[in-house]
Formats: structure tokens, sequence, C-alpha cells
């Protein structure tokens, strides 16, 4: 019994082959036809596989039988005809490889294949059917496939449809639409492209497409193909989105039909019903396709380019080493691969601490904005989730928040609460193209699960400003109503809501307040106490856009004072500024909601990389991590209220072992040396600095690169310098020393630090003080020494824990891609 048929049209692909020294164009000549294409690709994938088509009584005739037959194709359903020649195809192919098609045809020999050449039986014993529409624009071909797949769908087998749209061998577009309508309807695999999909949609929006379709038509499962941004799928029960790989395009020819060939495969290899694949299985089953496809671009020409299984494996391993380099992170949250910036909708609920952030799925560089989703049950450990919120007719999902709606005051909800999610949408006026900020919302009932869009979206519209961001929004029980704080340019909006739904304007603060070095983004507003002393503080958080002028880049500022329902009253000179981190690489930080209050805590957590050159770091296919989740604190301080933050203490958990060390004493002559076999690392240094000049910690690896933590008591300064911390030539501004004002405690400073592959954090007495920023080690960190430039220093204590990675395995997890929004 044969696995699969493909019919249809069978032909000669003719390529571009250079130029002849007098500079005309050549072509070289690749048999092809889409459904050979794909009876070859799953023959190569060891499948039994037969084509059924009709070639002219020709040299090309013979080629094209003589290699399907050599690439495992069985081809007694081929016959031949003297009525026309073999159908030609000249290819044209752009700079990137994408092609444009010149046919033969008129007519070719393939449309003359009859009803009579059918092999009905083979059909009715066979389980895959396969077709296009290009073997239905014109009688008699039209009414032999019709027949076949009339014959399969009685029979039982799966049927395949891939409409391959060429309106040049159509007489109308209309008559396009109608018979692949016509082949929708016994189709139980559709794959067709973003192009294809909106013609027979009128839709441009991928998800609504392939619902309709799904819907109208009952098709068990829809695939529409991304070119090299990979594909979404979509079946009854689930769906979503797998990203392509990345490769060097020669040319395009036969990419699809090699995607479908290794689908159809893994579909059969399963011999399931499609509506029992589990999430996880079309997603191994699409990253397989995807590569397939992806390998073929490789190559010239189609139907002899098509993969083996060896062959894609290599391609997905060489892709997932290139994915998971030496500084994918240990312990630092970072996306399953593409691009990642600001987290978004930090909420608790249910024993679940939620992370949405934003993502752009087909690139590792900045791009229409969507939220990926991670879960944690410790804010250490992440489960992927499927994407939560695409870009729709409003726009890119930017920066938010989430809450939970507890007594359903948004009437999203029906008999208990739920999640909502307030964010801005962004796009342009129709009118001038200008950009355009409005707010809005998305609930879920199932636990942050899958998202729905609120009808009446948006709920927040501000038409004269042109930056209006990133709501920040909680329940204010004093006023009994929800606040949202929300940024617009050069200052923080307010607005009052009892609903969700419909807000209104109650105050505004900082249009001359704190530092204006770039635009105001990300706000975040939350009372903590102050220290034991029973009395509270409000705390405005505000980050801070990349200025070219000003060498720190993005970075985050607050604000302590007070709030009254309405707006927020400094307590502080207006000139007064106050940085969260005096590192590089901690921008957009927001916190939790819904922590429970027995817990106590303000946990915040914010992107680690700065705008400056967050586009250009060298992570290959993967960019972006988190900081470390941060607890929050207020502290009495020599100048006042001031904030302190020290990593969870559920990061201790990942303590694998100590080494202590106490009493040392470091001189110039003697430092203090010691070899590691841990890349990833915690450390707590005390130090008596009363008697020595300035001291440093030097983290260094074999080739050379080394990352200095170092303090000057002279100037009270605590730095880092990583001008020599490995690869820094990616960007200028990259290669630098900063640091911060630190005042020692009874001439002793307390310094504890994270180092992981890509980054290291620094909280300097308790958090009083605390940098943050990236590196990328030439090589792992094998050596930690301290020194003092002159005098002596005491290393009161030294404690150094070699840290568990978060991964189960250092083999990451790819994407996982699915949307239920409406």
């Amino acid at each position: 019994m044969l696995d699969a048929i493909t019919i249809g049209e069978l032909l000669i692909d003719f390529t571009p082959a250079g130029h002849t020294e007098g500079g005309n164009e050549q072509f070289e000549c690749n048999p092809g036809g889409a459904p050979a294409n794909v009876a070859v690709a799953l023959a190569r994938l060891g499948a039994k596989t037969a084509l059924i088509s009709k070639v002219g009584q020709d040299r090309f005739g013979s080629l094209l039988r003589n290699t399907l037959l050599s690439s495992g194709v069985d081809v007694s359903g081929i016959s031949s005809t003297n009525e026309a020649n073999t159908t030609l195809a000249f290819v044209h192919l752009n700079k990137d490889g994408d092609r444009s098609f010149s046919f033969y045809r008129k007519p070719g020999a393939d449309t003359f294949l009859c009803p009579q050449d059918i092999p009905l039986d083979r059909i009715e014993s066979c389980r895959l059917l396969h077709f296009g529409s290009l073997s239905m624009t014109h009688e008699p071909a039209s009414s032999a496939t019709r027949a076949a797949i009339i014959k399969a769908k009685e029979a039982g087998a799966l049927i395949s449809f891939d409409p391959n749209i060429r309106f040049a061998l159509w007489e109308t577009k209309q008559a396009a639409k109608e018979s692949i309508l016509w082949g929708m309807k016994y189709a139980d695999i559709l794959k067709i492209s973003e192009e294809e999909l909106s013609f027979i949609t009128d839709l441009t929006d991928i998800e609504k497409g392939a619902q309709e379709l799904q819907q109208q038509y009952g098709i068990a499962l829809v695939v529409v193909t991304l070119a090299e941004k990979g594909c979404y799928y979509r079946l009854t029960a689930h769906d979503g989105y797998v990203p392509g790989l990345p490769v060097k395009a020669i040319d395009t020819t036969g990419a699809g039909d090699a995607f479908l060939g290794c689908l159809l495969f893994k579909v059969l290899e399963y011999g399931i019903s499609l509506n029992q694949f589990t999430q996880q299985q079309m997603i191994d089953m699409l990253r397989f396709a995807n590569a397939g496809g992806a390998f073929v671009t490789t190559r010239k020409g189609a139907l002899q380019s098509m993969p083996t299984t060896d062959e894609i494996n290599k391609m997905m391993d060489s892709y997932k080493q290139l994915n998971n380099d030496g500084w994918r992170p240990g312990y630092h949250f970072s996306p399953p691969s593409h691009w990642l910036n600001d987290p978004n909708g930090l909420v608790y609920y249910e024993g679940e601490y939620h992370l949405f952030y934003q993502y752009h799925p087909f690139s590792n560089k900045w791009g229409p904005m969507h939220w990926g989703h991670a879960i944690s049950q410790d804010l250490i450990h992440w489960q992927h989730e499927p994407i939560a919120l695409f870009p729709d007719e409003h726009g890119a999902i930017f920066s938010g928040c989430c809450v939970v709606d507890w007594n359903n005051s948004s009437g999203l909800f029906v008999g208990s609460p739920g999640l909502v999610a307030i964010f801005t949408h962004a796009d342009t006026y129709p009118e001038t193209g200008q950009p355009r900020q409005r707010q809005s919302l998305a609930y879920s009932s199932d636990k942050g699960r899958t998202w729905h869009k609120y009808e009446g979206n948006p709920v927040l519209s501000e038409p004269d400003l042109v930056d209006f961001r990133d709501p920040k929004v909680f329940w204010h029980p004093e006023s009994k109503r929800w606040v949202m704080a929300i940024v617009a340019g050069d200052h923080v909006r307010f607005y009052g809501s009892e609903n969700l739904r419909e807000w209104s304007l109650t105050g505004e603060f900082g249009h001359r307040e704190g530092s204006h070095d770039g635009v105001w983004e990300c706000p975040d507003l939350f009372e903590l106490s102050i220290d034991d002393t029973g009395r509270t503080k409000w705390v405005l958080v505000i980050s801070i856009g990349d200025n070219p002028s000003c060498p720190e880049g993005s970075r985050t500022q607050y604000f302590i004072g007070e709030f009254d329902g309405n707006t927020f009253i400094n307590d502080n000179s207006a000139d007064h500024i106050m940085w969260l981190d005096y590192g590089r690489d901690n921008y957009a930080g927001v916190t939790w909601s819904d922590i429970p209050e027995q817990d106590g805590r303000r946990v915040m957590m914010g992107w680690m990389s700065n705008w400056k050159y967050a586009n250009e770091t060298p992570t290959g296919s993967w960019r972006g991590s988190m900081t470390l989740p941060r607890t929050l604190s207020l502290t009495k301080w020599d100048e006042g209220v001031v904030l302190t933050q020290m990593p969870v203490r559920e990061i201790e958990q990942l303590r694998n072992s100590s080494m202590s060390w106490s009493d040392v004493l470091i001189k110039p002559e003697i430092p203090f040396s010691h070899k590691i076999s841990d890349n990833l690392l915690e450390i707590e240094a005390d130090i008596d600095i009363s008697s020595s000049g300035e001291v440093y910690i030097i983290l260094k690896s074999s080739e050379d690169s080394e990352t200095v933590i170092g303090y000057d008591p002279v100037r009270q300064w605590l730095y880092i310098d990583r001008s020599k911390s490995g690869l820094t030539d990616f960007h200028s501004s990259f290669p630098c020393h900063h640091g911060a004002s630190m005042i020692p405690d009874n001439g002793k400073i307390k310094l504890h630090i994270w180092l992981d592959r890509n980054a290291v954090e620094v909280y300097g007495n308790k958090g009083l003080v605390v940098l943050t920023d990236q590196i990328f080690p030439k090589s792992s960190i094998d050596m930690i020494s301290i020194n003092a430039r002159s005098g002596q220093v005491l290393l009161n204590s030294l404690h150094i824990y070699a840290l568990q990675s978060i991964h189960h395995s250092e083999t990451k997890p790819e994407q996982l891609s699915r949307r239920r929004d409406g």
C-alpha cells in the first residue's frame, strides 16, 4: 500500500545559471512541479510515494520520469501524450532568491491528464492524497483531479491541498478562486501562503483568515507559510506560530513543497487523527518542516534539492547550537529565540507568577511587538508559554500591565475573577502616517493561558499626545477605583476608572522634575514601608529612553513622595535625581501586581539591556534577557528615604556548592586568587578597606577577557570596568568604566555579586547601590582574583557559591507560540 499519492503538474524549471561571456543570461534545466516536489520530498524521507501526471513524448518528459524514478517515486501513474509538449517554466530570481515565473503551457502535456488515466484502485488504498490547484486550470486535467479527490475522500484517505496560485495560468482570478474553494471543501490539511490566504479571504490578519477557512470548510489543519519567518498553524484545539530557521537563501524554488512534504511525512509517521495532535507534537512537526523548507533554499533547483532526514536533523542541530551559544544565561530569564525587551504584565495569580514581555518572534531585532509569556511558581524557574498577544487591526502590542479583577469590576468575567491586561496599541494615523498610541484591554478566564481582546478597544485615546504609552494600573482602596499611571513624553499622567474600561484624567506629574535626558517610559507606582517605622511612602519609577548625547543611554530613575489618589507629590526638590541602577543594563523595570499581602514583598524585574546597543548585542538567534527579580525596600539614609533592592530569596535554591574564606590579608604583592570551574556564581564579600587604596575584584577568562568590579575609598566610588570584558566592539558605547557613590559602613563595604554567562549584577551594602551590566567574555570565566592598588585589604569573609542552571539541560526550549484571542 502506498503512503501517499500526489497528483498534478510535472514540468521543467529553467533556473538562472549566470551569464555567457557575451552577457546573455543562462538557464539550467531542473525537473520540478509542486506535486512532484512533494512526492520526492516524501520519498527522500522514506515514504512510499507515487505521482499521477502526464508529460509530453519528448526529451523533457523522459528526463522527468527518470528523475522521479531515481528519487524513489513510483512513476506508473505518469502517462504521456503527443498532443502537447512537456510544460516549461522559466524561473527569475531577485537578489534575495525570491522567484517570479514565465510559463510555456499553451497547452502543456500535464493539462491532458484524463479521468481514464487515474488509477482509482491505488487511490482507494493509499493513506494520503495531495493535490494543488494548477491541475484544475484546464480540462480534461481538472475533471481528472476532481475524480481522484472525490475517490480518495470516499475511501477515507487524508486529503492535502496546496493552492500554489500562479495567476498567469488561469483565465481569471475569479476562476482560480472558485476552483480553490472547491478544493477546500475536501481538504483535511491546507497549506497556504500568507498572500494566498489574503486573496482567498480578503483578510490580512493571518489568524482570523485561517480561522475563517477552518470553520467555513471544516479543515482539520490549516498551515500558513510565512517564508523565512516560519509558519502559523491552526487546529480546532490550539494554534500558534513556529519560527523559521535563518539561512542564506540562494533559490527559494521548491521551499514550500519541501516544507509540506516534511509535514505530511511527520503526519503519516505519527499515524493519528489530526485533531489528536498535541501542541508540542505540532511544534515538533513544524520545526522539522521549517528546517526542510529552509534547507532547500540553500541549493539551486527544486525537485533534486529535496532533503533527507539526516540533512534536516543536521540543520536543526546546527541551528540549536547557534541558538544556545555560550552567552545564553544560566539563571537570568531569556527568550526561547528571537528578540525580547521590556517586561510587561507582571502579575501573581493562583500560585503562579506571570511574566509577559515585548517580543518579536520573527527576528532578533526590535520589530512588530507581541507579548511573549512565561510562568513560574518561584520567580526563578520559568516555563515558556505560547505568545499571549499579537498585533491586530489596532496595531502592535506595546508595553502594559496585568491585574487580577477580583470583583469583576470590568464585567468581562462570569462567576469567578480573571486577569485583565491593559496595554498600548501602536500604529499610525491613516490620514498622516504619524505615530498613534492608544490604550486597550485583553482578558483571560483561564489563568492567563488564552487571551481575548476587548471588543471596545481602544479604551483610552489622547489624539494630541504623540508619546502616550505603557500603562501601569492598580486598585486604590482609598478612592475605591482603579488608577492608571501612564507616560506622555515628558511627564506622567494619572487616570481613574471604576471598571477598567472608562478612564478620566485625575492629575499630572513631572514636566520639570527629575531627569529629562530622554523620553519617559514604563512608569510604576506603589507604596512601601520605610524600614520598620510603620510609616510608608509612595515610589514612582520612570524609565528614560536613550539620548545620543548621554553616555549612559537608557536608564531608570525613581521618585519618593505621596499619592493622594489623583496625582503624585514629590518629597524632594525638582532637580533631585535618584537612579534605580547605576549599571548600563537595567531598563523598563516594573513590579508584580497582586502578590499576596502575607508575602509582603514588592518584586521588580527589568530588561537587561540598553537602547544604545540593544539591537547589536552578539547573541545570535536570540537577543535580550531580564535582570534577576528583586525585592524592593525603603530605608532612611543620609539624603532622606531611598530605595534598596536585593535579589529575591528564592535564588538561594540554585546554590549547588560553596567555598568560604575569612580573615584574608591582601596586599598588592599578595593578591587573592582562586581558580573556578563553574561559570554561574554568587559571590559575597565583606571587605575592610580602612587601610587600603583602591580594591578590585577581577573576573577573568583564559582568553584575557576580564571584568573588573572595584571600589575607590578616596572617591567612595563603586564601579564596573567592562572595557576588556570580552567581545565589546559591536558598539562604541559598550566598552566602558562606570559606577556610583557608595559610603562605607565603619570602614567596610559589602558586595554581593551574581555572575552569569552574559551578565554581572553587583549589589553594594545590602542593595543601597546596584550596578547591572551585560558582558560577553570570549571564553568562560575561570579565575577570580582580589587585589589592592596600595596599602592592604582585609577580606573579612568571602563566600563563593556555584549555582545550578535554571534549564533542565543546556539544550534550551524552542518557542511555543499560540494564540486564542478574539
